[in-house]
């Protein structure tokens, strides 16, 4: 659950969403309100966008839900806690949740208010803190939960209007609109050949907002809030969001087995910059997780911390030049690499360590599942 600033300018930082501190007060003991919610109606001369969005508004709300968490830590004094407050939304028949993952990081308990008002403890499924993306679980299963329809942010254009719920310095269910600005990529591919694209929208995103659905015109989800970018610490309209087309290749891991890998893609001149290589392109491994395939393939992570390219990354780990069959030459080779890995249970991969070429299979056998199912 940690806050993490990184410059990508001399005044300009990348700032996650998570609203720490007390909440707005409106939770009694058990998640309930005090007093009965007034009742409002739309107006019945309502056209055009006002229209739309009011309809839209009403579809998408019950899906959307705030994250309460808490962190516990020592200090001098005796125990002590820190609370902070996400969003996210139902996605599944099986009460999971969609969230970001510095949401839930380092958290010893998270709450999951759902639209009834009824606060329901919950726990990780799934989280990968570079992507930004978590997947959580509620621990009572309740079938009468709506769950939101996931979009395609393949299908999408700049200009299409986007629709943001979020909870705001705690103000829940707080709803915003714009439109898609632009579709950012950083090279960072996960698991070898996953690479996480971003939405741009100018839609009012602020601290709270993180884990939050993006809708678009439709009621469809098309990504998760993850962070601005700001001189000044609050929303400027450069807010970023995980496409649900990440968030789907990471989750649904059938056809695209978690092999516990995060890289980064280096061209010709980065090799040349930064390791003195000569290659046309190559991943090189940033982090590998703990007791994943990869690690048990004997894949190693960097320990290093430096700025490339206005990204934090981390030298000193292997440089795959290969992937399942596919030369490294450029990020979408290793995309089309992990695209044809279809059943195959063994992963071969060739890399250099200290400039020495390493072979090395990965075993992905047990990890072939949908986890949002």
């Amino acid at each position: 659950m940690k806050l993490l600033m990184t410059a990508l300018s001399l005044m300009m930082v990348s700032i996650p969403l998570l609203a720490f501190g007390s909440t707005q007060g409106e939770i009694g003991s058990g998640g309930e309100r005090h007093a009965s919610e007034k009742v409002r109606t739309a107006p019945d001369d309502l056209v055009g966008d006002e229209l739309q969005a009011v309809e839209i508004f009403k579809r998408i709300q019950p899906t959307v839900v705030t994250v309460f968490v808490t962190q516990n830590f020592e200090t001098p004094h005796g125990k002590s806690s820190l609370k902070g407050i996400g969003a996210g939304v139902l996605v599944a028949p099986a009460c999971q949740v969609l969230t970001a993952a510095h949401v839930v990081e380092g958290a010893d308990e998270i709450l999951v208010k759902t639209a009834d008002g009824q606060l329901r403890p919950a726990e990780v499924v799934f989280s990968q803190d570079r992507a930004d993306i978590a997947l959580l679980k509620l621990k009572v299963f309740d079938p009468d939960l709506p769950h939101a329809v996931l979009g395609d942010s393949d299908r999408l254009a700049v200009g299409q209007r986007t629709f943001v719920v979020g909870a705001p310095s705690g103000l829940e269910n707080s709803f915003s609109i714009g439109h898609i600005s632009g579709f950012r990529e950083f090279d960072r591919l996960y698991d070898g050949s996953i690479l996480v694209e971003h939405i741009q929208t100018d839609a009012a995103i602020n601290s709270g907002n993180s884990g939050g659905p993006v809708f678009d015109s439709k009621g469809e989800v098309i990504g998760i809030s993850s962070r601005i970018l700001s001189h000044s610490g609050g929303f400027e309209g450069l807010g970023f969001v995980v496409a649900i087309n990440t968030a789907k290749q990471l989750l649904a891991q059938e056809d695209h087995p978690w092999i516990g890998i995060e890289g980064l893609f280096l061209n010709s001149d980065g090799l040349a910059q930064i390791l003195n290589q000569n290659l046309e392109g190559g991943l090189l491994v940033l982090s590998v997780a703990k007791g994943s395939p990869a690690e048990l393939a004997g894949l190693k992570g960097g320990w290093l911390p430096a700025e490339f390219l206005d990204q934090d990354v981390l030298l000193g780990g292997d440089l795959i030049i290969e992937f399942n069959g596919q030369e490294a030459c450029h990020s979408a080779c290793l995309m089309e690499a992990g695209e044809r890995m279809g059943l195959a249970d063994i992963i071969p991969v060739t890399f250099l360590r200290g400039g020495v070429i390493h072979h090395a299979t990965i075993d992905v056998s047990q990890h072939r599942r949908n986890l949002m199912e």
